[in-house]
């Protein structure tokens, strides 16, 4: 709670975009990047708290902290891992504003549900990757023959455009413009197939 007032998604947004410098694109990376994990954080805070107000507010404190400190965010590392970890000191600070007595069964079961909200985040991932890798297949498939020769000689061969010329008797921009629109093409068929319905 901000003021006694949540905060909204829209001036969260608005609170780390007043704060933005125009060349701080880290900063804006980390807090559009965070705020897309907003509902997988507000569940894990609901699931340690068991309310969800309380898990609300939980998740409001710890937007605040990550637009404090989206310094402290190494590119390369996992941004719901290090938002995560903010939010379970919010609800540990949230449980001891509630007077909540933390027993040890209470710190067992918070550490249990940590390592389920883990395992269910990396087998989501996995699911993901094989999405993505499926449409990938499916989408070069679509690709006429000789598209798919210079996407092949291109990419898995390691070829350059004069020996992809040589190979499938192409100039050498013909190969360049031919690889540019197999890549476009394969670019815009995969988020289309991975695109919500």
């Amino acid at each position: 709670m901000i003021h006694g007032k949540l905060v909204s998604d829209a001036s969260f947004v608005s609170l780390g975009q007043a704060t933005m410098t125009g060349s701080d694109e880290h900063r804006e990376h980390v807090l559009r990047a965070a705020f897309e994990l907003r509902e997988d954080l507000l569940a894990y805070a609901r699931s340690l708290l068991g309310n969800y107000a309380a898990a609300e507010d939980a998740v409001q404190e710890a937007f605040l902290v990550v637009v404090k400190k989206h310094e402290n965010f190494q590119e390369g590392t996992s941004l719901l891992a290090w938002c995560r970890a903010i939010v379970r000191i919010e609800v540990l600070k949230a449980k001891d504003r509630y007077h909540r007595d933390r027993s040890l069964i209470e710190r067992v079961l918070d550490d249990s549900v940590d390592a389920a909200f883990e395992e269910f985040q990396m087998s989501r991932s996995q699911m993901e990757a094989d999405r993505r890798r499926d449409a990938l297949v499916d989408c070069v498939e679509m690709l006429s023959e000789r598209a798919q020769g210079v996407l092949k000689a291109r990419m898995a061969d390691e070829l350059g455009y004069p020996q992809i010329g040589e190979r499938l008797s192409m100039s050498i921009e013909a190969v360049r413009k031919s690889l540019f629109r197999a890549k476009k093409q394969v670019r815009e068929c995969v988020e289309s197939k991975l695109r919500p319905i």
